[in-house]
């Protein structure tokens, strides 16, 4: 029921693949939204594709895509390409935007229909969304905005264990306590966000965006503090509004694999649809 009604492929980030899951309304140049999904996130983790044929269903063409160098390799369900991963920067994940961007505004993300391009929106989870902010506030085809957990700072690690990581090994690890991996974050991370803290800067981005913004947040999130939100939020202009979903995480109590949606995400997903055709 939520397979896809077509995929494409674009050249990402260091000529490596950016791939992307599309779902199709019964309608005519229907408005498209981008899904992009967070930090060790993919486009088949639990409940996004739930969620782009929950859209498609409302009358959104949605993509759900998986940046290049989020790890994710042939095999769309596991952590392949952990050598992507330890290279992956901010800058190449903008760059990646870009380019999905372009592809949606020249008609090459499908050839069964042709969402139109003058009508687009960003969905952004938890990192996504703060990659969502950062293409908003400089990209004029993009039209509305829905972020989910989205975080307000490029980098969420500690500096002083950061560095020390990085003086010891040359990278910093962390665990995916979802299948043992230990995933690398490399040294150019760090070094891009020293060098460039302007070019990254969410909070900025946040004040920077005047299309319609719909913010939502788990007053429960272990991962992104609801804090983060209000933080957000009082950067922006009366663009802004929070939902706030009581008594839930991050993930809106989505799991991978799916066992099926909570009410609190249905609540957040029917958010996300009515903010879009309000705005779109």
């Amino acid at each position: 029921m939520n397979s896809p009604d077509d995929s494409f492929t674009l050249a990402g980030a260091d000529g490596a693949k950016i791939t992307g899951d599309l779902y199709l309304p019964d309608a005519v140049n229907p408005p498209l939204v981008i899904v992009i999904p967070g930090f060790k996130g993919f486009k088949n983790w639990g409940c996004f594709p739930w969620l782009g044929r929950r859209l498609a269903e409302g009358g959104l063409a949605t993509a759900v895509i998986n940046l290049s160098h989020n790890g994710v390799g042939d095999n769309w369900d596991t952590f392949e390409r952990l050598d992507l991963f330890e290279r992956d920067t901010w800058s190449k994940r903008v760059f990646d935007m870009q380019q999905v961007l372009t592809a949606a505004f020249d008609g090459r993300l499908s050839n069964n229909a042709q969402p139109n391009p003058a009508r687009l929106g960003l969905l952004g989870h938890s990192m996504g969304g703060g990659l969502a902010l950062l293409i908003a506030a400089k990209d004029s085809r993009v039209r509305s905005l829905v972020t989910w957990a989205g975080v307000n700072r490029a980098n969420r690690l500690d500096e002083g264990d950061v560095r020390r990581a990085l003086n010891a090994l040359g990278h910093v690890p962390i665990e995916n306590a979802r299948t043992g991996q230990i995933m690398r974050i490399g040294r150019e991370f760090f070094d891009e966000l020293k060098q460039h803290p302007e070019a990254f800067d969410i909070r900025a981005a946040a004040s920077a965006v005047t299309i319609p913004w719909l913010l939502v947040h788990g007053s429960a999130d272990e991962t992104v503090p609801l804090e983060e939100a209000h933080d957000l939020l009082d950067c922006a202009s009366d663009n802004a509004k929070l939902l706030t979903i009581e008594d839930i995480g991050h993930t809106f109590g989505a799991a991978h694999p799916f066992s099926g949606a909570t009410p609190e995400l249905e609540q957040a997903t029917d958010a996300a649809l009515t903010h879009f055709l309000r705005t779109l």
